[in-house]
């Protein structure tokens, strides 16, 4: 993902970019990039125009970057031209329209041959493989048909359209809009050829599949959770400390470990109270989704708080809608308060993937975050981990923040000691 996080309070790819230091956003992204396509896969860019600052087009469930086209120029499409550079096999439009750079026109990449054709193909010099995000998105069928729009994203420089409403009339479209003239046969046969020279590439055409049995030898092998732990324990960041680290497990007796998950059925809550439970004897567990929870539910988790020696808090709650970078149910946050308040020097938040919380905890002894997405792709446990070793004091802080979440706590901010 090469969207480039420039506005704090739009959460649209905020937690799930490489950040909003352009520079950053492209050596990652370039890195990453080598990473899959030296070792068998093929990488893909997204979301081309760029999503990281956008605004909602009233009365529709599309999106605009509003920006000047210099801007655009020198934020977005760098990130991509980064990509680009680094030979990125595949790029995906989003469903963005960008008024500065296509003559005020307010159609999506998905659709505008402005877009793909003119700015992605010509004036960036993209010549892998353009697919469209998903085209079975009802907003998208509403307003371009669920086949015109197939037809429209081909007609606009796609290779590739991805998840249609219907397959198979989707490839009727095509063909009939071929027949009709409207698409050349010479664009199909150039967008065939770039897709079956990278199949080729990856020796699919003599074995198009996995071998379930290795498996096992490659997905959490012991190599690669190491290097997980290695960046886990890297990138680990410390935005608030009162004294709190460093720490050591001494200062631990009763520990009320209190998780706020966006997700009622996250299973990375039951993890991560299990790392915790086989870190420290004592701890007490109390899941309050985000969404809301029984009034009893939080007398009690309040209640073991001011009786602990220490309150671990773990937030897993991801992207809001605009303007609600850290979404959270107002008695939720209201809890945490009072459980600050009763215990000023000895709550610990400790949140995965999201640092934007840190704006409304910052009364916490100390306030940490690890990356990437937890709760959605549930991948983010590992930091459960580091924290463990963090509040142990086996490792110290290092992480710094790729993002900006105020002017207060700007890209670069973490406490090292």
């Amino acid at each position: 993902m090469v969207d480039v996080s420039t506005r704090p309070h739009h959460p649209s790819s905020s937690v799930r970019s490489f950040g909003g230091d352009i520079d950053l956003v492209g050596r990652m992204a370039a890195a990453y990039i080598r990473g899959y396509q030296e070792n068998g896969m093929l990488a893909t860019a997204k979301h081309f125009p760029g999503r990281g600052d956008v605004d909602n087009i009233p009365g529709t469930r599309f999106a605009a970057n509003n920006k000047p086209a210099e801007q655009v120029e020198a934020e977005d499409f760098r990130a991509f031209k980064a990509a680009i550079d680094a030979g990125v096999t595949y790029i995906m439009t989003e469903h963005i329209a960008v008024p500065s750079v296509t003559d005020g026109s307010d159609l999506p990449a998905s659709v505008s041959k402005a877009l793909v054709t003119d700015w992605l193909k010509g004036k960036l010099g993209f010549e892998g493989v353009v697919t469209s995000d998903d085209l079975w998105y009802q907003h998208v069928i509403d307003r371009f048909g669920p086949v015109k729009v197939c037809v429209m994203a081909v007609q606009a420089g796609h290779d590739a359209v991805l998840k249609p409403a219907d397959p198979v009339a989707a490839i009727d479209g095509l063909v009939e809009a071929v027949k009709a003239g409207d698409i050349a046969e010479d664009q199909i046969d150039a967008s065939v050829k770039k897709i079956l020279y990278w199949k080729a590439r990856l020796n699919l055409h003599k074995n198009r599949f996995v071998d379930v049995e290795k498996i096992p030898e490659v997905v959490a092998c012991e190599e690669h959770t190491a290097l997980l732990n290695e960046v886990a324990d890297s990138s680990l960041t410390l935005l608030v400390n009162k004294n709190f680290f460093p720490a050591g497990e001494a200062k631990f007796g009763k520990i009320a470990h209190i998780s706020v998950q966006k997700n009622p059925k996250d299973a990375n809550v039951a993890v991560i109270a299990s790392k915790l439970a086989d870190a420290f004897p004592n701890v007490e567990h109390f899941a309050v989704g985000a969404e809301g929870a029984a009034a009893d539910l939080h007398e009690k988790a309040l209640e073991a708080a001011k009786a602990a020696d220490l309150v671990v808090v773990s937030l897993l709650c991801q992207r809001g809608g605009p303007g609600d970078a850290a979404p959270i149910a107002e008695e939720q946050l209201e809890l945490l308060k009072n459980v600050i308040e009763a215990k000023p020097d000895a709550t610990v938040v400790m949140s995965y993937g999201n640092p934007h919380f840190v704006t409304k905890l910052k009364d916490a002894a100390a306030f940490v975050v690890g990356y990437g997405e937890a709760g959605w792709y549930g991948n983010q446990t590992i930091y459960a981990d580091a924290f463990v070793r963090l509040l142990k004091g086996q490792i110290t802080p290092k992480g710094k923040l790729p993002v900006k979440v105020s002017d207060e706590v700007p890209i670069g901010s973490g406490i090292t000691y």
